[in-house]
């Protein structure tokens, strides 16, 4: 992943050599400790790793970094017509940049910066913003190394990482440092900082010929992996719609495309066989790994130790050693899939709401009368029947976007039995909620399923899924690009209305469509899967992993966080009702206290 760390400050101190120096050595992972490729005359910022672009027009300089495998030919023009406008006292815009980068830009005389990362958050800005100086770097152990920043916890960010099972942005788990969020830009001026928004998607609907638009889809795709292929190039290949798609598209460029996959013996979680068949329809050279409960324990620790923050997606596990299988192969670019179900509808949740919208067409005095059915006889709800009739009632009271965290563990579980009461006091619980409400509601002129797609850029992308990937290649020494996020791609996607992404009624229908002379039949056809984990089915029986999250939950009992009883008795329900469901809180509450052991916390 792109690595780049610097410092600006409003009068020298001549701590910037040593920031710089103590900044690079905190990085991690494979591609860590690649040398300093540049650093600035005036020893004000250093770069670590990626391509650069540099614009100067004075008092104006610029900078623009992107991974490697990111670069463009537009890149210099664009960040000069960036310093040219600021220079003559214009706006900064940026609607010249797509892909993924991080842009700086400095202006000697005012003492205004800018600084602003990609559309998605590819790259990832860890800031700190005082009245002295920026620090900023492409991880927050970078920015944490610097003389003079506390590592005090922000107790918010971890109610946030036990809602979201992540830390959104802006908020990081360090209270005095902030990460941007997708698409900001940061201006910092007389030791202020102000962070907006620069981008926003117009999801107006244009559509008009469908199939034109289709044939256009796979055009851009195409061009997008062309762009990125080079030699020692690889593709993850999970068998699914996208993943297929970029491995395809891949070996329309490549003399002999490399894929790969992971594999698990365990039913139900196996996907390797639909990989298979898309490897044999692209002619591939395809390999694969086979995780077992061994992986998981031997890597697990040295994976939570590897993320800026607590984070607890279970697919990390197959991630990482499909990543570190593809390098043991010489593969040093990774091209993935991620983006292509939040672009064009390929979650179960799209299509489930429409059942619920059903709900508010039922005439009130039969909803009232169902309401009350269910509340004044609770008996109902332990009927399979029943009980399935009130949580259907439930979720379609909640409404958008609340539903969508139905099943969220702080909605099943009060907070109160959760944490412990002192701990609690201290944050806000109503925060996660107001930020899930905020960003639902920013697109304008977006219908229902748009703002759905448009939460998940900022959640499931920007927070959880590229995070994921980012890390674990980095760690397994591996590149890795997005095709399926270029700009031509994703500008497609907004413009098709929910009619048209759901064409048929079916998830992902207008890509399908658009992708059935492509794919294999089985790939169109297939229920959606991925590299999920079956964490729970395993620690059910292996006792080294029953033995690692008890270590982790004794451990974590003892830092004050959680209510007496609560760590118990999630080990009680993960034994005794749903291995699934209550699996998955194992493992984040582990992921959590591997994380503080990792930083000695």
């Amino acid at each position: 992943m792109l690595c780049v760390c610097g410092i600006v400050e409003r009068e020298p101190t001549g701590e910037a050599d040593e920031t710089l120096t103590r900044m690079v050595a905190a990085r991690r992972g494979a591609l860590a400790h690649a040398p300093v490729l540049h650093k600035d005359e005036t020893g004000s910022w250093a770069h670590v790793r990626g391509t650069l672009v540099q614009a100067h027009g004075a008092p104006m300089r610029g900078w623009l970094w992107r991974p490697l495998g990111e670069g463009r030919a537009a890149d210099e023009a664009a960040l000069r017509a960036c310093v040219a406008r600021i220079a003559a006292g214009g706006e900064l815009t940026l609607a010249a940049l797509g892909g993924a980068f991080v842009l700086l830009l400095v202006d000697s005389r005012q003492g205004d910066v800018w600084l602003a990362n990609d559309r998605f958050g590819i790259c990832p800005v860890y800031y700190v913003a005082d009245t002295e100086r920026l620090l900023f770097a492409s991880d927050a152990d970078a920015v944490a190394a610097a003389p003079r920043f506390a590592k005090a916890l922000d107790a918010q960010a971890l109610y946030d990482y036990m809602f979201f099972h992540c830390i959104p942005s802006p908020r990081s788990v360090y209270r005095d440092m902030r990460k941007l969020a997708p698409a900001s830009l940061l201006r910092w001026r007389a030791g202020r900082a102000q962070v907006a928004a620069y981008w926003m998607p117009d999801f107006a609907a244009h559509t008009v010929d469908s199939k034109a638009l289709q044939d256009q889809l796979v055009e851009r795709l195409d061009a997008a992996v062309a762009r990125r292929a080079r030699p020692r190039c690889g593709a993850f290949l999970s068998g699914g719609l996208d993943s297929s798609s970029v491995a395809g598209m891949l070996a329309r460029h490549s003399e002999k495309a490399q894929t790969f996959t992971i594999g698990f013996d365990a039913a139900g979680y196996d996907e390797s066989g639909y990989a298979r068949i898309a490897a044999r329809h692209f002619n591939t050279d395809h390999h694969e790994y086979f995780v077992t409960p061994d992986d998981v324990r031997e890597s697990l620790p040295v994976i939570a130790a590897q993320y800026d923050e607590p984070f607890g997606n279970s697919s990390v596990i197959p991630t990482y050693h499909c990543a570190r299988f593809a390098r043991e192969h010489g593969i040093e670019l990774m091209l993935a899939g991620d983006g292509g179900d939040e672009l064009f509808a390929g979650n179960s949740r799209y299509l489930d709401q429409r059942v619920f919208e059903n709900y508010g067409r039922v005439p009130a005095p039969l909803r009232a009368a169902l309401e009350f059915g269910y509340r004044a006889l609770p008996v109902l709800s332990r009927l399979p029947l029943a009980g399935k009739g009130a949580r259907y009632i439930e979720q379609a009271r909640m409404g958008l976007p609340d539903r969508l965290q139905s099943y969220n563990f702080l909605h099943r579980f009060s907070p109160a039995q959760v944490f412990q009461g002192e701990w609690l006091a201290a944050v806000d619980q109503q925060a996660p909620w107001q930020m899930w409400r905020a960003r639902f509601n920013e697109p304008p002129h977006a219908d229902t399923l748009q703002r759905m797609l448009y939460l998940d850029w900022k959640f499931t992308l920007a927070d959880n899924d590229l995070v994921k990937v980012n890390r674990m290649g980095d760690l397994a020494g591996v590149e890795v690009c997005y095709p399926m996020l270029d700009h031509e791609v994703v500008q497609l996607s907004t413009t098709l209305n929910a009619a048209t992404l759901l064409s048929g009624g079916e998830l992902r229908g207008f890509y399908k469509q658009a992708f059935s002379a492509v794919l294999p039949r089985e790939i169109i056809t297939k229920s959606k899967h991925g590299f999920g984990l079956p964490f729970g089915l395993w620690m059910r029986n292996d006792r080294g992993l029953q033995t690692m999250v008890a270590d982790a939950f004794a451990s974590i009992g003892r830092r004050g966080i959680f209510a007496n009883n609560f760590l118990d008795e999630v080990l009680r329900l993960f034994r005794d009702e749903a291995a699934g469901y209550y699996g998955e809180l194992v493992w984040i509450i582990t992921m959590l206290e591997l994380w503080l052991s990792s930083r000695r916390i």
